[in-house]
């Protein structure tokens, strides 16, 4: 969108001046690495061939160090050893601009001797699929300090730190203090586990404006000592405990094992003692026991100690300290309906019914859980296909929703929509059309006869905001929309997260654009229970992003900002920006929520929203139909072969579109079925139809839901 172009050219009007800066008088210091070696204290792993040197009292700028991958390790390990000092640009106050970035994307941070810093350390991940996550760990008698700002642990608080999907663990004796002024900002995961100790001093902000703030910010006190400013024991740690954020031993909404007080300087957060070792293992109820097909959730794996019961065992991040306890061992009685991984995250792969079982060394789980999957089913609840529109509204005939036509906006004699081009032509449609959907999918039939123009969106779902950025343009928050030219000559579908939305904006992005295509078939899918945006033109997957399954975090996925539904339904109490789509006041085809965004130039056949996240073979199924014809919903289907020495034609009813055509080379329990990748088309007779070439070996097809 056009302000968030104008922001990202700010930032980097920023990254140059700092350049400059650095010129005269530091150089910064990036992670190189090299082969077989991670350990900081290594000059050849620098971008700079030394060490990052630490600050003086003459330097008011020694640069920067980017802990980033490296080119010989993507997944790239630092490790600061036992015994080694790392203390880059500590001793001048004035280094403003002295920080450490990451670890980013990915990266991870070993702590085991100190570090120490002078303003800020910011890691950063903004990908939120399992497993990539930025970590710091810090082990045995490690030492993290800074006496000038603070952790910047995912943190909204500038544009560089907003991935939130980082984590830091402390281990055994390990001690964290931030002792300036700013204290800390967290955005992401702090796991404090045996003896070790984290101090934030001065300020502390757990409210930063991503939308996902309470879904991905979390305390574990799994031992050890949480410190903070004194007086927060009687407003802002109980805060916590009702957001599900400060969490007893992983445990959410729970005081019974949290001792906390204050001392007059610090107020401090420990844990009752475990009392002995595990004694139970046993599921909590999954959050989500009744699925569709291509959803991943986090099944609750707890153990019951002496004094403690209702642990946290599963996941990467357990309430106690892996190394304490055996991991954990999960199976599934049907992986062909839902496989469960090494840290109990099940993910839905076909329809049926599996149960869920567990072991952690010696100790059988006492209980299993039963996980339902069923197919989607396309739910269409408004159709606009403007034919029978009015001269001034476009009449929804699902949903009996109907929109309003802005400025010049207007429909041409074949029942299309028409958009010129100039600003406020489009299609308002009414506030709240996408209340208490978990995912959506919008599809439509669009003409673009000429150029676009750079920014104009063909949707647009969410609010506006005149106070974000820029007092003088609309800036739009919490919203999903799609460009089909960005000034950087993409096509991208937008999911903007906070205020203003660029902000904490996710795309899937594809390079080219959609100028002077005829009957382009578009379809956006949000669907954050499947940790997916996507979009599709004529049939094919253009582009596809990661999104923020809130079903990964049970405590989570059940805190009031949540409240047991996807991100898109996100609501932060007593603040009306901080809403995802509950509200969406503002809605229109054919219009940005940016003011400074320009007008679309384009001819619509027909506009779809669904309350389900269409199917590949779905979206296929459609592309073939053509617009103004919707997909069947039958389930009984039969699947006819027709066979020549040069091709096979198979072909079923239209009316049935809940199925998918699989191929196999055998038949039999241990058969692998996989999709057929050939177009999918229409026989004229209300039949689909694939044709697939004749091999010289056997293949077997089966339609599936």
């Amino acid at each position: 969108m056009h302000m968030k172009l104008n922001k990202l050219n700010a930032v980097v009007s920023l990254g140059l001046t700092l350049g400059l800066i650095q010129s005269v008088c530091a150089q910064d210091a990036h992670w190189a690495g090299t082969a077989n070696n991670n350990d900081w204290n290594v000059a050849t792993n620098w971008s700079t061939g030394m060490l990052p040197p630490p600050g003086n009292s003459t330097n008011t700028f020694t640069g920067n160090v980017w802990l980033d991958p490296s080119p010989v390790d993507g997944d790239t390990v630092i490790t600061i050893p036992a015994g080694y000092f790392a203390n880059p640009g500590v001793g001048n106050s004035a280094e403003v601009y002295n920080t450490i970035f990451g670890p980013e994307f990915g990266c991870t941070l070993n702590v085991y001797g100190t570090l120490t810093f002078d303003w800020t350390i910011a890691p950063y991940q903004p990908d939120p699929t399992p497993g990539r996550r930025s970590h710091i760990n810090m082990f045995g008698n490690s030492y993290m300090y800074t006496t000038g700002a603070s952790l910047n642990l995912g943190s909204g608080w500038w544009p560089v730190c907003e991935g939130t999907y980082v984590t830091m663990n402390l281990y055994s004796n390990a001690n964290y203090s931030s002792l300036g002024g700013a204290g800390l900002w967290c955005g992401g995961h702090i796991n404090i586990y045996d003896t070790a100790s984290f101090l934030a001093n001065g300020y502390v902000n757990l409210d930063n404006g991503q939308a996902n703030n309470d879904g991905t910010t979390d305390f574990v006190l799994g031992g050890g000592t949480l410190m903070l400013p004194e007086g927060f024991i009687n407003t802002t740690v109980t805060n916590w405990i009702t957001r599900g954020i400060l969490r007893a031993y992983g445990k959410g909404f729970d005081t019974n094992d949290l001792v906390i007080s204050d001392n007059g300087t610090n107020t401090m957060v420990t844990t009752i003692p475990l009392g002995g070792a595990l004694q139970r293992v046993y599921f909590q109820p999954l959050v989500q026991p009744n699925v569709t097909v291509g959803t991943f959730e986090q099944a609750t794996l707890a153990g019951d100690y002496p004094s403690v019961s209702g642990v946290l065992l599963s996941s990467t991040e357990p309430g106690v300290d892996p190394a304490t306890f055996a991991a954990p061992v999960y199976f599934s009685s049907n992986p062909n309906v839902a496989r469960i991984d090494a840290n109990g995250l099940v993910t839905a792969v076909g329809a049926g019914t599996a149960t869920l079982t567990a072991t952690v060394g010696a100790l059988a789980g006492t209980n299993s859980v039963t996980i339902t999957v069923t197919p989607v089913v396309p739910g269409l609840v408004h159709r606009y296909s403007f034919t029978n529109a009015t001269a001034t509204a476009a009449v929804d005939s699902i949903g009996g929703v109907n929109g309003t036509l802005n400025g010049t906006a207007s429909f041409n004699s074949s029942g299309q929509l028409v958009l010129d081009g100039t600003v406020g032509s489009s299609v308002h449609l009414p506030a709240g059309i996408l209340s208490n959907l978990d995912e959506v999918t919008i599809e439509t039939w669009v003409t673009f006869p000429g150029a676009i123009n750079a920014f104009a969106n063909l949707f647009a779902f969410g609010g506006t905001d005149t106070t974000a950025f820029d007092p003088n343009i609309n800036d739009g928050y919490n919203y999903i929309g799609f460009s089909p030219h960005t000034g950087g000559l993409t096509t991208q579908a937008n999911f903007a997260q906070g205020n203003p939305g660029f902000n904490g904006e996710r795309d899937a992005i594809t390079a080219g654009v959609l100028d002077n295509q005829t009957n382009v078939h578009v379809v956006v899918v949000y669907h954050p229970l499947a940790g997916y945006e996507a979009f599709y033109t004529n049939g094919v997957l253009a582009a596809q992003n990661s999104m923020f399954n809130d079903l990964i975090d049970p405590v989570g996925y059940q805190c009031p900002a949540i409240n047991k539904h996807s991100i898109l339904n996100y609501q932060l109490a007593n603040d009306p920006l901080n809403y995802m789509l509950g509200p969406d006041p503002l809605n229109y085809i054919g219009q940005s929520l940016y003011t400074g965004d320009p007008g679309l130039l384009a001819t619509f056949q027909e506009f779809r929203i669904y309350n389900t996240a269409l199917t590949p073979a779905q979206i296929a199924a459609d592309y073939a139909l053509g617009p103004n014809q919707t997909l069947g919903t039958s389930t009984n289907v039969k699947l006819s072969a027709t066979h020549s020495s040069a091709s096979t034609v198979l072909k079923w009813s239209t009316t049935s579109a809940l199925v998918t055509l699989l191929t196999s080379p055998t038949i039999g329990p241990g058969a692998v079925w996989t999709p057929v990748a050939m177009p999918l088309a229409t026989d004229g007779s209300g039949n689909y139809q694939v044709t697939v070439p004749t091999s010289g070996t056997a293949q077997f097809f089966r339609l599936q839901q």
